[in-house]
């Protein structure tokens, strides 16, 4: 009982000193990710969207890469799409069904960035342990014909003034 009456005289003591106190707090600077040139944008890639005409699937980055001066990205596809995809929702369509790539536009990043226009995508469907690269027309791609759970990973690539690539995982469901 006397510990805890002891502990408590002192945690109010030494708050009391605290607030009391004419010092002011110490303010800490992060360090600020400055460009070389003025006008370059340093923020995060957008990511892609998958989607049908009833819905979209859940999709997750596994990694990106923003290419500077004399460095360049080498990303490659998912190597754990089940792994990753733990969890997610996944798209419902039927067979041969539509499905489509967007980008969003969000504020404050370079329209370069934004949408489809600017980017290349390679991408590789996953199903019963065998992987095959989809053929695609840049906008969207075809659900396959046999019913199923199919694993996707997307690599992204743009490809203008801005460089910059990243990995992606989804998944569809054909019924």
């Amino acid at each position: 009982m006397r510990s805890k009456v002891f502990i408590t005289l002192l945690s109010t003591l030494l708050l009391t000193l605290t607030a009391c106190s004419d010092e002011k707090p110490t303010k800490v600077q992060l360090p600020v990710e400055e460009s070389q040139d003025e006008g370059t944008y340093t923020g995060n890639l957008p990511t892609l969207g998958i989607h049908n005409k009833n819905g979209a699937a859940s999709v997750r980055r596994d990694r990106s890469c923003r290419e500077k001066q004399n460095e360049e990205c080498n990303i490659t596809h998912v190597e754990d799409v089940s792994n990753l995809l733990s969890g997610t929702r996944t798209m419902q369509v039927t067979p041969g069904e539509e499905i489509s790539f967007s980008m969003p536009t969000n504020p404050g990043v370079p329209m370069e960035l934004n949408g489809l226009k600017n980017i290349e995508i390679d991408l590789v469907q996953i199903h019963k342990g065998e992987q095959l690269v989809v053929e695609h027309n840049g906008e969207s791609f075809n659900a396959p014909q046999e019913p199923g759970r199919y694993n996707y990973s997307a690599v992204v690539k743009w490809i203008g003034d801005i460089k910059g690539e990243a990995s992606y995982a989804f998944a569809i469901i054909v019924k």
